[in-house]
C-alpha cells in the first residue's frame, strides 16, 4: 500500500466511502474481524430499530423529550446506507465479501478502536471525507451544468447534421469530448478506473477538474458545430490546438 492511498476514501454512486478492506489495512486488522463487528453492529441496529416506538420504556426512563426526539429522528437511519455491501477479488481470485462505508458508517465502526495511532488514522479519515465530500459538491454542481448543455449540444448536432445516421454523430462527438478532456475515451476511463461499462462516465467517473474541461470543451464544441465546423477530423484540430 503507497502512502498517497492509505486512507483512501473514494466517490462511488455519488457518496464518499472507505471500503472495510482498506480500513483493516489500516488500522493493522484482520478484514474477517472487521466483517464480524460490521455483522455485531447489524444486529444491534435491528434491536435498536424494534426498541424505537417507545424509547423511554426500553432505553432509560429519564429520558427529556429532546432526548425522545433525537432517538425517533437517529431511529430512521438506515443500516444499508451506511454499510453498503461490496466485494473484492483476492489474489488468489477468490470473491470476498466486503462493506462500503460512509462517514457514518466509518465513524461507528471505528468508534472503539484506540490508541495513538488510532486516533491519528481516525483524524486523517476525517479529513479525507471532508475533502471528498467538498469534491462531491463540486461534481455535483458540474454535473447539473453540464445536463443543461448536454441538451444544447445535440440540439445544435441535430440542426446542422447533414449526415444520415445522428446516433453515431453524436455518439463519436461525445467521446471526442472525453478524449480532449481526459485523454481516453469514456469505456477506456470506466474500465482503467474500475467502473462497469453501463455507468455515466461523466456522472459517476469524471473528477471535478475532468468535467471542468469537459464542460469547456463542450462549449466549445457547440459554438465550431454551429458555425460551420462539423467534421470529425477538423473539430479535433480545433479543440485539441486550445486547452480545453
Amino acid at each position: 500500500m503507497t502512502p498517497d492511498i492509505l486512507f483512501n476514501v473514494i466517490i462511488k454512486n455519488r457518496s464518499a466511502v472507505v471500503n472495510s478492506c482498506d480500513v483493516a489495512k489500516v488500522f493493522h486488522k484482520r478484514h474477517k474481524n472487521i466483517l464480524r463487528d460490521i455483522d455485531r453492529l447489524r444486529t444491534d441496529w435491528s434491536n435498536f430499530t424494534r426498541l424505537k416506538s417507545e424509547p423511554s420504556k426500553t432505553l432509560n426512563p429519564n429520558l427529556s423529550p429532546v432526548d425522545l426526539e433525537t432517538l425517533t429522528n437517529v431511529s430512521k437511519l438506515k443500516f444499508d446506507d451506511c454499510f453498503i455491501p461490496s466485494t473484492y477479488i483476492t489474489k488468489d481470485g477468490r470473491t470476498v465479501r466486503s462493506f462500503d462505508m460512509n462517514r457514518d458508517g466509518f465513524t461507528l465502526l471505528t468508534m472503539g478502536f484506540n490508541g495513538r495511532d488510532a486516533l491519528a488514522f481516525k483524524l486523517a479519515y476525517i479529513n479525507r471525507f471532508n475533502s471528498m465530500e467538498q469534491e462531491l459538491t463540486k461534481r455535483t454542481t458540474l454535473y447539473d451544468l453540464e445536463k443543461y448543455l448536454r441538451k444544447q449540444l445535440t440540439d445544435t448536432i441535430q440542426r446542422y447534421y447533414t449526415g444520415d445516421n445522428l446516433g453515431r454523430e453524436i455518439m463519436q462527438l461525445t467521446n471526442l469530448l472525453y478524449m480532449v478532456a481526459t485523454g481516453h475515451n469514456a469505456a477506456k476511463l470506466k474500465r482503467d478506473r474500475g467502473f462497469s461499462k453501463d455507468v455515466s462516465a461523466f456522472a459517476e467517473v469524471l473528477t471535478s477538474d475532468e468535467r471542468k474541461a469537459y464542460i469547456s470543451t463542450e462549449n466549445k464544441m457547440i459554438g465550431l458545430y454551429t458555425s460551420g465546423v462539423s467534421g470529425y477530423q477538423e473539430l479535433k484540430h480545433q479543440l485539441s490546438k486550445q486547452p480545453a
